[in-house]
């Protein structure tokens, strides 16, 4: 199993895609990065004031977490249903099954190698705002390198805000790996993904304000719910109107990531390897 993850990882760095992933995470943090410092130079007072806060310690390590959470969502999605894909255009399939390695196995691997992958998206596009923060607060903004009065928070949200983004990101590389499983088609996995991820949050407002038990429907939306653990602030304060507490975001995202892992995993052992375009 190791061996097969290793060799799903060297296939997956080997993806032009997901280093033109990793690349255009670096770049849109930088731009966003340019942004708020002109709009912390240049904005109303309380605008600055805002930005300000972005830009340095603590609110830019949640600031940075939060940008890769964004653009993973969509990013993240097109490559594994892309790494997935690739197994049936090209038919590879039917060359890695027959050496023996069980179908479920096969399937995890690319799964580990994906969530590895998102790992290191997580970590490239964060580094920008948290390498700038310290420079930025020296030399523009007149603040100090780091603003923590309550150091055991502090510290709890270094290790825990990293885990909660890569845990965020899961639900849209496992639903993107299910669909083009269960199609083998990769612009279908694309398409429902992306269109589940830019719609449950405007279709959970609806119904939120529908009220009665429409408002509960939104408890059971997948993406919303993983959504959720990343945009719950990480150094205390209320929970963004709408979205759920964070211990029932990981409940259903959990149930559901399990859910989508084992009929998968069913279909993928019952269904014959075909050969098919991935579009």
């Amino acid at each position: 199993m190791l061996q097969a993850v290793a060799v799903e990882w060297f296939k997956l760095r080997r993806l032009r895609l997901f280093r033109a992933s990793v690349l255009l995470g670096i770049a849109l943090s930088l731009f966003w990065l340019a942004f708020a410092l002109w709009m912390a130079q240049r904005g109303a007072p309380a605008v600055r004031e805002q930005f300000v806060e972005r830009l340095t310690f603590p609110g830019a390590y949640e600031q940075a977490f939060s940008l890769a959470a964004s653009f993973g969502e969509t990013f993240l999605a097109i490559v594994a249903a892309t790494f997935v894909a690739n197994e049936y255009s090209w038919g590879t399939w039917r060359l890695i099954l027959p050496t023996g390695l069980p179908r479920w196995q096969a399937l995890g691997a690319k799964l580990l190698a994906l969530l590895a992958g998102t790992v290191v998206f997580v970590l490239a596009t964060a580094f920008v705002p948290l390498s700038a923060a310290p420079l930025l607060a020296a030399l523009w903004l007149d603040r100090p390198a780091l603003v923590a009065p309550d150091m055991e928070e502090w510290l709890v949200a270094v290790l825990l805000l990293p885990v909660r983004t890569v845990g965020s990101l899961v639900a849209p590389v496992v639903l993107a790996l299910a669909l083009t499983v269960w199609t083998r088609s990769q612009s279908v996995a694309v398409g429902i993904t992306i269109g589940l991820v830019l719609t449950e949050g405007v279709l959970a407002a609806l119904l939120q304000g529908l009220g009665g038990w429409w408002a509960k429907i939104p408890r059971f939306f997948y993406l919303w719910n993983a959504e959720a653990i990343a945009r719950t602030p990480a150094f205390g304060g209320a929970v963004p109107p709408g979205m759920p507490p964070l211990g029932q975001a990981v409940l259903v995202v959990l149930c559901w990531t399990l859910v989508l892992a084992t009929l998968t995993v069913w279909w993928f052992e019952h269904r014959d390897i075909e050969v098919r375009s991935s579009s």
